[in-house]
Protein backbone atom coordinates (compact mmCIF):
# COMPACT_ATOMS: atom_id res chain seq x y z
CA UNK A 1 0.00 0.00 0.00
CA UNK A 2 2.89 2.50 0.93
CA UNK A 3 4.44 1.85 -2.84
CA UNK A 4 1.18 2.41 -4.45
CA UNK A 5 0.33 6.27 -2.28
CA UNK A 6 3.74 6.96 -3.00
CA UNK A 7 4.14 6.08 -6.41
CA UNK A 8 0.92 8.53 -7.42
CA UNK A 9 3.17 11.25 -6.72
CA UNK A 10 6.02 12.85 -9.11
CA UNK A 11 9.59 12.34 -6.57
CA UNK A 12 11.66 14.84 -8.43
CA UNK A 13 15.25 13.79 -9.20
CA UNK A 14 17.44 15.39 -6.39
CA UNK A 15 14.82 14.99 -3.68
CA UNK A 16 15.87 14.86 -0.11
CA UNK A 17 14.22 12.14 1.57
CA UNK A 18 13.56 11.21 5.24
CA UNK A 19 11.96 7.43 6.68
CA UNK A 20 11.49 7.72 10.23
CA UNK A 21 11.46 4.27 11.69
CA UNK A 22 13.25 2.68 8.35
CA UNK A 23 13.28 -0.96 10.03
CA UNK A 24 14.46 -3.16 7.17
CA UNK A 25 15.19 -0.31 4.68
CA UNK A 26 13.11 -2.10 2.09
CA UNK A 27 10.78 1.42 1.19
CA UNK A 28 13.92 3.50 2.04
CA UNK A 29 15.67 1.35 -0.86
CA UNK A 30 12.84 1.80 -3.38
CA UNK A 31 12.75 5.87 -2.60
CA UNK A 32 16.49 6.25 -3.72
CA UNK A 33 15.68 4.63 -6.58
CA UNK A 34 12.31 6.78 -7.49
CA UNK A 35 14.56 9.82 -6.60
CA UNK A 36 17.99 9.40 -8.49
CA UNK A 37 20.51 11.57 -7.76
CA UNK A 38 18.63 12.35 -4.34
CA UNK A 39 19.37 11.41 -0.73
CA UNK A 40 17.11 9.39 1.34
CA UNK A 41 17.71 9.24 5.14
CA UNK A 42 16.77 6.01 6.90
CA UNK A 43 16.64 6.45 10.54
CA UNK A 44 15.76 4.25 13.34
CA UNK A 45 16.48 3.85 17.03
CA UNK A 46 17.95 0.18 16.06
CA UNK A 47 19.73 0.11 13.10
CA UNK A 48 20.66 -3.75 13.14
CA UNK A 49 18.20 -4.50 10.39
CA UNK A 50 19.85 -1.56 8.50
CA UNK A 51 22.93 -2.78 8.67
CA UNK A 52 23.19 -4.38 4.91
CA UNK A 53 21.76 -1.79 3.79
CA UNK A 54 23.72 -0.99 0.20
CA UNK A 55 22.85 1.98 -1.48
CA UNK A 56 24.68 5.27 -2.50
CA UNK A 57 21.81 7.46 -2.32
CA UNK A 58 20.72 6.29 0.92
CA UNK A 59 22.59 7.23 4.40
CA UNK A 60 21.73 5.05 7.49
CA UNK A 61 21.40 7.33 10.55
CA UNK A 62 20.54 6.39 14.26
CA UNK A 63 17.89 8.84 15.24
CA UNK A 64 15.60 9.00 18.03
CA UNK A 65 12.44 11.03 16.50
CA UNK A 66 11.51 11.63 19.61
CA UNK A 67 14.30 14.08 21.03
CA UNK A 68 16.29 14.59 18.06
CA UNK A 69 15.87 17.15 16.08
CA UNK A 70 16.90 17.97 12.01
CA UNK A 71 16.71 21.57 10.83
CA UNK A 72 13.76 22.77 9.21
CA UNK A 73 12.60 22.78 5.51
CA UNK A 74 15.24 20.10 5.43
CA UNK A 75 13.18 17.66 3.24
CA UNK A 76 11.01 16.97 0.64
CA UNK A 77 9.23 13.60 1.52
CA UNK A 78 8.92 12.23 4.57
CA UNK A 79 7.73 8.98 5.14
CA UNK A 80 6.62 7.03 8.37
CA UNK A 81 4.98 3.70 8.98
CA UNK A 82 4.00 1.73 12.16
CA UNK A 83 5.75 4.13 14.32
CA UNK A 84 3.87 6.90 15.52
CA UNK A 85 1.25 5.00 16.97
CA UNK A 86 3.89 3.55 19.18
CA UNK A 87 4.60 7.04 20.97
CA UNK A 88 3.12 8.98 23.46
CA UNK A 89 4.09 11.82 22.30
CA UNK A 90 2.77 11.26 18.65
CA UNK A 91 1.20 14.63 18.16
CA UNK A 92 4.56 17.02 19.18
CA UNK A 93 6.67 14.34 17.15
CA UNK A 94 4.30 15.04 14.46
CA UNK A 95 4.45 18.55 14.43
CA UNK A 96 8.03 18.28 14.40
CA UNK A 97 7.99 16.31 11.44
CA UNK A 98 5.96 18.65 9.69
CA UNK A 99 8.43 21.49 10.26
CA UNK A 100 11.57 19.48 8.51
CA UNK A 101 9.31 19.40 5.05
CA UNK A 102 10.20 22.45 2.89
CA UNK A 103 7.70 24.17 1.59
CA UNK A 104 5.89 21.76 -1.22
CA UNK A 105 7.66 18.76 0.73
CA UNK A 106 4.83 15.91 1.60
CA UNK A 107 4.31 14.08 4.46
CA UNK A 108 3.30 10.32 4.52
CA UNK A 109 2.32 8.33 8.03
CA UNK A 110 0.64 4.93 8.18
CA UNK A 111 -0.06 3.33 10.96
CA UNK A 112 -2.33 0.04 12.14
CA UNK A 113 -5.63 0.36 13.78
CA UNK A 114 -7.03 -2.90 14.75
CA UNK A 115 -10.83 -1.82 14.66
CA UNK A 116 -11.50 -4.80 12.52
CA UNK A 117 -10.58 -7.40 15.06
CA UNK A 118 -13.08 -5.71 17.18
CA UNK A 119 -15.69 -6.45 15.12
CA UNK A 120 -14.91 -9.58 14.13
CA UNK A 121 -17.63 -12.82 14.31
CA UNK A 122 -14.41 -14.79 15.90
CA UNK A 123 -14.60 -14.32 19.41
CA UNK A 124 -10.77 -15.24 19.09
CA UNK A 125 -9.67 -13.10 16.65
CA UNK A 126 -11.58 -10.31 18.73
CA UNK A 127 -9.82 -11.52 22.16
CA UNK A 128 -6.46 -11.88 20.45
CA UNK A 129 -7.13 -7.99 19.22
CA UNK A 130 -8.27 -6.66 22.24
CA UNK A 131 -5.34 -8.01 24.52
CA UNK A 132 -2.77 -6.85 21.90
CA UNK A 133 -4.39 -3.45 22.16
CA UNK A 134 -4.62 -3.77 25.75
CA UNK A 135 -0.60 -5.63 26.26
CA UNK A 136 0.49 -2.21 23.53
CA UNK A 137 -0.48 0.50 25.66
CA UNK A 138 0.24 -0.46 28.77
CA UNK A 139 3.95 -1.51 28.11
CA UNK A 140 4.92 0.94 25.38
CA UNK A 141 1.95 3.24 25.67
CA UNK A 142 1.24 2.35 21.35
CA UNK A 143 -2.67 3.39 20.56
CA UNK A 144 -3.39 0.95 17.73
CA UNK A 145 -7.20 1.36 18.11
CA UNK A 146 -7.93 4.95 18.26
CA UNK A 147 -4.92 6.96 16.70
CA UNK A 148 -5.37 5.78 12.98
CA UNK A 149 -8.59 5.80 12.93
CA UNK A 150 -8.60 9.90 13.72
CA UNK A 151 -6.30 10.76 10.05
CA UNK A 152 -6.65 12.47 8.03
CA UNK A 153 -7.46 14.76 11.00
CA UNK A 154 -3.88 15.33 12.39
CA UNK A 155 -2.47 16.79 9.18
CA UNK A 156 -5.76 19.05 8.52
CA UNK A 157 -4.81 20.78 12.20
CA UNK A 158 -0.83 21.24 10.98
CA UNK A 159 -2.50 23.31 8.29
CA UNK A 160 -1.23 21.09 5.07
CA UNK A 161 -2.61 20.98 1.52
CA UNK A 162 -3.77 18.53 -0.69
CA UNK A 163 -5.03 16.06 2.65
CA UNK A 164 -6.00 12.09 1.49
CA UNK A 165 -6.59 9.35 3.62
CA UNK A 166 -6.38 5.67 1.99
CA UNK A 167 -7.37 2.16 4.33
CA UNK A 168 -6.16 -1.08 3.46
CA UNK A 169 -6.96 -4.44 5.54
CA UNK A 170 -5.48 -7.22 4.59
CA UNK A 171 -7.08 -10.91 4.87
CA UNK A 172 -5.24 -13.38 7.35
CA UNK A 173 -5.15 -17.16 6.97
CA UNK A 174 -3.20 -19.81 8.45
CA UNK A 175 -0.14 -19.57 5.53
CA UNK A 176 -0.82 -16.38 4.00
CA UNK A 177 1.89 -14.01 4.73
CA UNK A 178 -0.30 -11.39 6.52
CA UNK A 179 -1.74 -13.61 9.26
CA UNK A 180 1.92 -15.06 9.82
CA UNK A 181 2.82 -11.58 11.04
CA UNK A 182 0.38 -11.37 13.34
CA UNK A 183 0.67 -14.78 14.85
CA UNK A 184 4.24 -14.02 15.20
CA UNK A 185 3.14 -10.74 16.89
CA UNK A 186 0.69 -12.85 19.29
CA UNK A 187 3.56 -14.99 20.02
CA UNK A 188 6.15 -12.29 20.82
CA UNK A 189 4.05 -10.91 23.23
CA UNK A 190 2.40 -13.92 24.74
CA UNK A 191 4.70 -13.69 28.03
CA UNK A 192 4.10 -10.32 28.42
CA UNK A 193 0.13 -10.77 28.58
CA UNK A 194 0.63 -13.47 30.92
CA UNK A 195 2.30 -11.34 32.94
CA UNK A 196 0.25 -8.56 33.37
CA UNK A 197 -2.77 -10.68 33.66
CA UNK A 198 -4.27 -9.62 30.19
CA UNK A 199 -4.41 -13.13 28.73
CA UNK A 200 -3.43 -16.35 30.30
CA UNK A 201 -0.63 -18.04 28.43
CA UNK A 202 -2.78 -21.07 28.19
CA UNK A 203 -5.59 -19.23 26.29
CA UNK A 204 -3.20 -16.86 24.17
CA UNK A 205 -1.77 -20.49 22.87
CA UNK A 206 -4.75 -22.04 22.57
CA UNK A 207 -5.72 -18.66 20.56
CA UNK A 208 -2.92 -18.94 18.35
CA UNK A 209 -3.51 -22.51 17.18
CA UNK A 210 -6.96 -21.39 16.50
CA UNK A 211 -5.26 -19.34 14.09
CA UNK A 212 -3.33 -22.11 12.17
CA UNK A 213 -6.04 -24.21 12.15
CA UNK A 214 -6.60 -24.93 8.14
CA UNK A 215 -9.32 -22.58 6.55
CA UNK A 216 -9.21 -20.10 9.47
CA UNK A 217 -9.59 -16.17 7.73
CA UNK A 218 -10.39 -13.17 8.79
CA UNK A 219 -9.13 -9.39 9.04
CA UNK A 220 -7.64 -8.38 12.20
CA UNK A 221 -6.27 -5.09 11.53
CA UNK A 222 -6.39 -2.44 9.19
CA UNK A 223 -3.40 -0.41 7.68
CA UNK A 224 -4.22 3.76 7.14
CA UNK A 225 -2.32 6.47 5.63
CA UNK A 226 -2.56 10.00 5.35
CA UNK A 227 -0.57 12.73 3.39
CA UNK A 228 -0.05 16.19 2.82
CA UNK A 229 1.58 18.74 1.45
CA UNK A 230 3.55 21.68 3.32
CA UNK A 231 2.20 24.91 1.50
CA UNK A 232 4.58 27.12 -0.06
CA UNK A 233 2.54 30.10 -0.08
CA UNK A 234 1.14 30.99 3.19
CA UNK A 235 -1.04 33.44 2.16
CA UNK A 236 -3.04 31.68 -0.55
CA UNK A 237 -6.70 29.81 0.96
CA UNK A 238 -5.75 26.68 1.88
CA UNK A 239 -6.93 23.52 -0.33
CA UNK A 240 -8.81 21.17 2.05
CA UNK A 241 -10.07 18.30 -0.48
CA UNK A 242 -9.75 15.03 1.15
CA UNK A 243 -9.11 12.03 -0.93
CA UNK A 244 -10.30 9.41 0.54
CA UNK A 245 -9.79 5.92 -1.53
CA UNK A 246 -10.61 2.64 0.36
Amino acid sequence: MTKTVLSRWAIRPGARCLEVGAGAGTVARWLAWRCPGGEVTATDTDVRFLTGLRHPGVVVLRHDVRTEEFPPGTFDLIVARSVLCHLRERDSVLARMVSWLAPGGRIHVEDPSFFPAASSVDPVVRQLGAAITATLAATLGSDVETWARSFPAPLLDQGLDEVGVRVHCSTLTSDNAAGTAWRLSVADLLPVMDQRGILPEAEASAALAHLERPGFIDVAHAMIAMWGVKPSDRGRKRRHAVDQTC
